[in-house]
Order: C-alpha cells, then sequence, then structure tokens
C-alpha cells in the first residue's frame, strides 16, 4: 500500500491530504510517495498536526492528534474520509482555542483513508 500526500494553499490555509491506496498513485498526483506505516507533521499558520498510519489486515489506522496554534479566533482541525468501521464516513478533530491539543485515533476498512489539516 502506498500514502500519497499533497501540500496545496487553498484561501490562506494549507491541507495536506493522504490517501492510503493498494494501486500507485495516478500520473499528476503531487507530493511524497511512502509505504504504510508512515507518520506526518502537517503544519500551517495557526495549527499543526501529528499522525500515524498503520496498515493491518483490510483495516487502515490512523492515529494522532491537533493543535491550535495561534490566538486568532479560528480553530485547527484535521477531518477524514473512508469506510470507519462504525459505519460513518467522514470523522473530524478540533483544537481551539491557543494551545488546545485533541487526540483522535479513527479505524476503517478498506485500504483507503483521506485525512486533512486544515484552520478554520
Amino acid at each position: 500500500m502506498k500514502i500519497a500526500a499533497r501540500l496545496s494553499a487553498l484561501t490562506g490555509a494549507v491541507v495536506v491530504a493522504v490517501t492510503l491506496a493498494a494501486a500507485p498513485a495516478t500520473a499528476g498526483t503531487a507530493g511524497a510517495e511512502a509505504k504504510c506505516p508512515a507518520r506526518l507533521s502537517p503544519s500551517t499558520t495557526g495549527g499543526e498536526a501529528a499522525w500515524s498510519i498503520e496498515c493491518v489486515g483490510g483495516r487502515v489506522v490512523i492515529d494522532g492528534w491537533v493543535r491550535d496554534t495561534k490566538a486568532d479566533g479560528k480553530c485547527a482541525f484535521v477531518k477524514a474520509f473512508a469506510a470507519f468501521t462504525d459505519g460513518q464516513s467522514r470523522k473530524e478533530a478540533k483544537a481551539c482555542p491557543k494551545d488546545s491539543r485533541t487526540k483522535f485515533t479513527w479505524e476503517a476498512s478498506g485500504t483507503e483513508i483521506n485525512a486533512y489539516l486544515y484552520v478554520a
């Protein structure tokens, strides 16, 4: 399995997208690729996060934290999309005000998970 991580600017915020898939990344995918397990530590103005990704059988586990780093009235978020084992398709961890830190651990069925760090 491979992880494709992309960094792109969106309206002043940095979004880090992580996709795990059994197939190689398609042409045009920007960013680093690594084999599972992986550790990522994205950051942007006002927020930072760190997470690890483990692949176990037909499941993907993402475990990490998100922290608000700026007293600007905004919050830092990690949002993930996958076929989570609790039946949900979207998870979100939110940290605010400044210096707040929120931990998360999510497990998904299958071989894909998309995770993003952003500030809003």
